[in-house]
């Protein structure tokens, strides 16, 4: 009896921080080629990862559905209106929204960043996004620096030093 108690114990603590694991935004070092990709802005033009080469970008995935990412738009929106030159802010759409629908949404929440429609996943699923809202920032090399998945105060200064200080030194 005393061996499946401490079974049980074990397995609760190892599943207290899977959770854990899950629910806090860790960033992940990645350190690998950033995956190229051509997708539509809101305005119907090509936009080609590759056109950024020599600036930081900031990817962000979200959806209008997705709670969490609302609660991050502003923040996110702040956050572009203050970056340096060098880092461009890239919206990356993962709603079945209809195009009318998508705009309404991006003009009511106020982001004056670029929208790209990732309908089908396919950017997302090049770049493993599991959960929404999922960050990741690329050096001006086009190597991934870390990727965030979950919603991030933008703004707040700890964030800031924690993890934009090293890749963008000297610009906040």
């Amino acid at each position: 009896m005393k061996n499946t108690t401490t079974g049980s114990w074990a397995l609760l603590f190892l599943s207290f921080f899977f959770l854990l694991s899950l629910w806090l935004e860790i960033p992940e070092a990645v350190s690998s080629e950033a995956t190229d990709f051509r997708l539509h802005d809101l305005g119907g033009r090509v936009v080609h990862l590759e056109a950024y080469k020599g600036r930081w970008v900031l990817l962000n995935f979200w959806a209008t559905w997705c709670k969490p990412c609302l609660r991050e738009i502003p923040s996110l929106e702040n956050f572009r209106k203050k970056a340096p030159p060098n880092l461009v802010v890239l919206g990356i759409s993962e709603s079945l929204d209809g195009k009318e629908k998508l705009l309404r949404f991006v003009r009511k929440q106020g982001m004056t960043y670029p929208v790209l429609v990732d309908g089908l996943g396919r950017v997302a699923d090049a770049y493993r996004v599991h959960g929404l809202p999922d960050s990741v920032l690329i050096d001006p090399a086009g190597r991934i620096s870390w990727t965030i998945e979950g919603a991030v105060d933008w703004m707040d200064r700890k964030f800031q030093k924690k993890y934009l200080s090293g890749p963008l030194k000297g610009q906040f």
